[in-house]
């Protein structure tokens, strides 16, 4: 496998990595179902608050709402996971030292 194979933020049907070339229609789909899966974390996240200030919340619906959140910690984390593997690439690599250096953050 290159370097340069994305791994996407699915599974095949018997859930092994699925990768792709950079810039692939592919790429620019997995691009948006991460956007979506940070999306829907900050959703969740923002209706557990709500939920959790009502008294009238059950203690299974409370259990559910902590199922659900576990599930979006869980999707963040891979995210977090394939973009550092993206910033392992050389080329990306070189790019994040040459930003941070040009803002002084070394």
């Amino acid at each position: 496998m290159s370097e340069a194979m994305r791994r996407l933020p699915w599974t095949g049907p018997e859930g092994a990595a699925q990768y792709a070339a950079p810039g692939e229609d592919v790429d620019q789909t997995a691009d948006r179902a991460e956007a979506h899966i940070i999306s829907t974390a900050r959703n969740d996240a923002a209706y557990a608050l709500t939920m959790s200030q009502r008294s009238e919340v059950s203690r299974e619906e409370l259990c559910r709402l902590v199922a659900k959140l576990a599930g979006a910690v869980k999707g963040v984390a891979e995210v977090a996971e394939l973009r550092g593997e993206r910033l392992s690439n050389p080329a990306a690599r070189a790019l994040e030292d040459a930003l941070r250096s040009l803002l002084g953050q070394r």
